[in-house]
């Protein structure tokens, strides 16, 4: 057998060589030079843009957390406000009331109008509530007929101001006689403190005296509140601006719009006046270029400034970033060095340029040696072939190895030998791909049967979430989770448990089941169930060598997965969930399906805690707005709007409507004797009692202060006052409230009014009922009164 010669020449003078070596060598260095020509300017550019943009990004974060902080101060303020109105004007309310009793006096002749008058000043002056607040009277012409302080009765303050120059009192006297009723809100000396503070008072006018009957309290208070949230956010962005820092030496701080610096990294120029500092490249206040920069679409200003690190040199350019905050008045500036900017872009170039040079040099060697040894096999093997078209068919390549070419120059050897080895072994081949592409194909179905099952789930979990959103109540969520729970776990069945609305009870009560097997377990506690330990998802696989839920029967040998729905600061309830025993299921498929389990798991819980959280809190939003925060009673605002419905209805269907209104009989005199607290205890039972005493349609409400109101939709026109007569005799009989050791006992007097014979309006049926109730007062208390005179109950 021939072999070719070994004296080939060098590698270099191969033509092959060079033909490989020339278009290589050429690539790598057009690649390198385009990397530094193109890449780095892009690049520099780009790691600038991404720089800029995370500054713009701290800033906005910024603005909004102040922003934020600001409206939540202001709801805050705009609330107690509106409170101390409330207050105030009942207050007044209350007062009118009861000088109408007095007008009611004289036009009956019980007492002239003068001693009247006098009378109702002298018991006003004495009344005090609150901390040592009280109420005035005051004539047209701005005189204090009545108040707390001697030195102001019958003087004039037609004309005082207070250290503002705000009229204190001919305001409020103007607002009433001009609208009735109004605000008004000036400073005044608190008791026992030389400073002024703010108060805020309220009068209405009382037109059959013409007077103008007031009250007012400070409220520096919420001013002082306000003022220790700003500083404790102050607090708070300071170590948030410490954190932030732009290149090496760049920083945000904050100035106000009377250029005081409220936040700064030197905390030594906090509180300082930065309107003397200059901008050099304008001659400008550096302040008020900032201020004017803050107002256009890049909020960037450039100017030349000193660095950090060089302090005493105005010689670098520096960037500012400047947003305003619209409701502190206050601007965010992000201040940096130019070159700090630049500086990581500048790196990058270097360190490609290095990197393209080395690169190339070492390409050039290694592609020569890679092509030098790849040739010299080539070569001879090249050698061979034209030994064997010369006819010398013995010759035969002596290469070995074990790479491309040597197995080249091995089947060039063997070709003819094996030719009728490849013709029989071409069958098995056909075989064994077809048995390869049978596997790929079970592979590629078992990947669509997933695909299909995750887009079931999708599709359900979708389907959970939009028929969970147009739930109401609780009660209408549950079977909507049984379904789609049996929709997702076919081969399980499952119970929901809620928890019980007393907060002292840990028991969870069966709603709803669903699967071919029956959970008997109708009631479960924490206790019971391990999912309450940790408070996660608790999966149990292996009942032999795991722990067990107290409510699973370890003889089963079935799955159980309990599912906690917990909210932020409430656990809503339990999903149970049994599946088949394990000898049923395939062991190489059960971590599989138990993770699958538990991630399905967590977003049904996930979707549903959320769920029942809104419906419960939209069910206590609803509540509150309808609802008396003492008695738990329906408020004043709930009965208008249930006399304009039942109003409407009674005039469709033809019924009547009873309105009762009642109140305690000498309730000031009660709270002046025990106390305010006392009195709210009062009212309470009184609450009670009254709820537990009517038709299951009708209505009770507190009106206002001892006053409450029965609405009796539907009955005969006699009912109204037979209801109030039980009412009545229910309190004088039964109710006795225990306090402090000793049962108070109460009476009432009602008024009672119908539709459509006292009024045609709800206003005109109150008015009615209204005057009923006057009737049972002056009558001597502790009884019912129709309204008209037309009967009465004692």
């Amino acid at each position: 057998m021939a072999t070719p010669s070994k004296e080939m020449g060098s590698v270099i003078a191969s033509p092959l060589f060079r033909r490989f070596l020339t278009p290589i060598v050429l690539t790598i260095l057009a690649f390198a030079l385009g990397v530094y020509f193109f890449a780095v300017p892009y690049i520099k550019t780009k790691v600038y843009s991404l720089e800029e943009k995370a500054v713009h990004a701290s800033l906005d974060n910024i603005q909004s957390l102040i922003s934020s902080n600001y409206l939540a101060m202001e709801a805050h303020r705009k609330s107690v406000t509106e409170a101390h109105k409330r207050e105030l004007k009942n207050l007044i309310l209350f007062t009118e009331t009861y000088l109408r009793t007095k007008t009611e006096q004289v036009k009956n002749g019980i007492i002239t109008e003068e001693d009247a008058q006098w009378s109702a000043l002298d018991e006003l002056r004495s009344f005090r509530f609150g901390n040592d607040d009280f109420v005035w009277v005051a004539d047209f012409n701005g005189f204090y007929l009545s108040h707390p302080d001697p030195k102001k009765n019958m003087e004039d303050y037609s004309g005082v101001r207070d250290v503002f120059g705000n009229y204190v009192l001919m305001p409020l006297v103007q607002k009433a006689i001009g609208s009735e009723e109004g605000y008004h809100t000036y400073w005044g000396q608190r008791q026992g403190s030389g400073l002024p503070a703010e108060k805020l008072s309220y009068a209405r006018l009382f037109a059959p005296w013409e007077w103008v009957i007031g009250t007012e309290v400070f409220v520096d208070d919420l001013e002082a509140e306000i003022l220790l949230r700003k500083e404790k956010m102050i607090d708070e962005l300071r170590n948030i601006l410490k954190k932030i820092v732009i290149g090496k030496t760049g920083y945000i701080y904050i100035f106000d719009s009377w250029h005081n610096i409220i936040i700064h990294p030197d905390q030594a120029l906090e509180n300082t006046d930065i309107s003397t500092i200059i901008n050099p490249s304008t001659n400008n206040k550096l302040v008020d270029d900032l201020i004017t920069i803050s107002r256009t679409d890049d909020h960037k200003l450039s100017y030349i400034g000193n660095n950090p690190a060089d302090k005493e040199h105005f010689n670098h350019e520096q960037f500012n970033w400047v947003k305003h905050v619209d409701g502190f008045d206050w601007y965010i500036v992000a201040s940096v060095d130019t070159d700090e900017l630049n500086q990581s872009s500048d790196m990058l170039r270097n360190k490609l340029l290095l990197l393209s040079g080395i690169v190339t040099a070492l390409s050039f060697v290694v592609v020569s040696i890679m092509i030098g040894r790849l040739l010299m096999p080539i070569r001879k093997l090249s050698q061979t072939a034209s030994l064997v078209a010369d006819g010398d068919l013995t010759a035969r390549s002596d290469i070995e190895g074990h790479d491309e070419i040597s197995f080249l120059a091995s089947t060039f050897n063997t070709m003819v030998e094996r030719l009728k080895s490849n013709i029989d072994n071409l069958d098995q081949k056909v075989l064994d791909r077809t048995r390869e592409l049978d596997t790929a194909n079970q592979e590629l179905l078992f990947s669509v049967g997933q695909l299909e099952q995750h887009n079931f789930e999708v599709t359900e979990l979708n389907r959970l979430a939009e028929q969970l959103q147009s739930c109401h109540s609780l009660d209408e969520t549950f079977p909507v989770v049984a379904e789609i729970l049996a929709s997702l776990f076919p081969k399980a069945s499952g119970a929901l448990y809620i928890a019980n609305d007393n907060a002292a009870d840990d028991n969870f009560l069966q709603v709803c089941q669903w699967g071919v097997q029956e959970i008997s377990e109708k009631t479960l506690s924490k206790e019971d169930c391990l999912a309450f330990t940790n408070f996660r998802i608790h999966l149990t696989t292996d009942l032999e060598q795991e722990s067990v839920c107290r409510h699973i029967d370890p003889a089963s040998k079935q799955i159980s997965l309990c599912m906690p729905l917990l909210g932020q600061h409430n656990i809503f309830g339990l999903i149970h969930l049994l599946f088949a025993p394990m000898e049923e299921i395939d062991p190489g498929q059960t971590a599989r399906l138990a993770e699958n389990w538990k991630r399905l798991a967590t977003t049904v819980t996930d979707q549903l805690t959320m769920a029942m959280a809104n419906i419960k809190l939209r069910d206590r939003l609803q509540n509150l707005s309808v609802r008396d925060g003492l008695t738990g009673l329906f408020n004043r605002r709930y009965m208008e709007e249930t006399l304009k419905r039942e109003f409407m209805l009674a005039e469709r269907d033809n019924h009547p409507i009873g309105v009762i209104i009642l109140d305690v009989d000498f309730f000031k005199k009660f709270n002046d004797t025990y106390g305010h607290d006392a009195g709210d205890v009062v009212l309470i039972e009184l609450g009670k009692l009254l709820s537990t005493n009517v038709r299951k349609g009708d209505v009770v409400c507190r009106y206002g202060g001892e006053e409450f109101v029965v609405i009796l939709p539907g009955p005969p026109p006699e009912a109204a006052l037979e209801r109030a007569e039980i009412l009545r005799a229910k309190v004088e009989s039964e109710l006795r409230i225990p306090y402090h050791g000793k049962f108070l006992q109460l009476t009432i007097s009602l008024g009672a009014a119908f539709y459509p014979a006292h009024g045609e309006t709800p206003d005109q049926v109150l008015k009615a009922a209204d005057t009923a109730l006057y009737s049972a007062k002056e009558s001597g208390r502790n009884r019912a009164i129709l309204a008209s005179g037309q009967s009465s109950l004692t």
